[in-house]
């Protein structure tokens, strides 16, 4: 088990990508939203083990790693804000993708993550909804 606190104790992530797979496999092999898979997981924790909890961001990240699991993600553009520190997906550090100028300068092209697919221009490109699917 993972680590607790008072109530409740995390999902480990085997529980929650096994709870994962069983909705999957029963919504027809895939899921079209992050809300809808985590409350099935929630719903299936809750008639078998109470005491496990696990957050959307949570199971996302656990889900991403997964073998047997793809999660799609759709984007939509967003203006530039502020630079971008880490991926929106996972969480995970970001890097700068450059482009080389004419006069040989180099310029910020846009942002790749250092462990998802996750890839954005300069215009930002932000998750808009998570689909979730068994592998074939």
């Amino acid at each position: 088990m993972a680590p607790s606190s008072g109530d409740y104790e995390l999902a480990a992530p085997e529980i929650i990508e096994a709870l994962a797979l069983r909705a999957l496999y029963s919504s027809g092999g895939s899921i079209e939203t992050q809300g809808k898979l985590h409350a099935e997981l929630v719903e299936q924790l809750r008639g078998e083990e109470k005491r496990l909890r696990v957050s959307e961001e949570r199971m996302r990240s656990v889900l991403l790693t997964s073998k047997r699991i793809a999660v799609d993600v759709r984007y939509a553009s967003r203006p530039v804000s502020a630079p971008l520190r880490s991926c929106p997906v996972c969480h995970r550090p970001i890097r700068e993708i450059y482009n080389e100028t004419l006069d040989g300068g180099r310029v910020i092209a846009g942002y790749k993550c250092s462990r998802c697919p996750f890839w954005t221009p300069i215009r930002r490109r932000v998750p808009a909804r998570y689909t979730f699917r068994v592998t074939r």
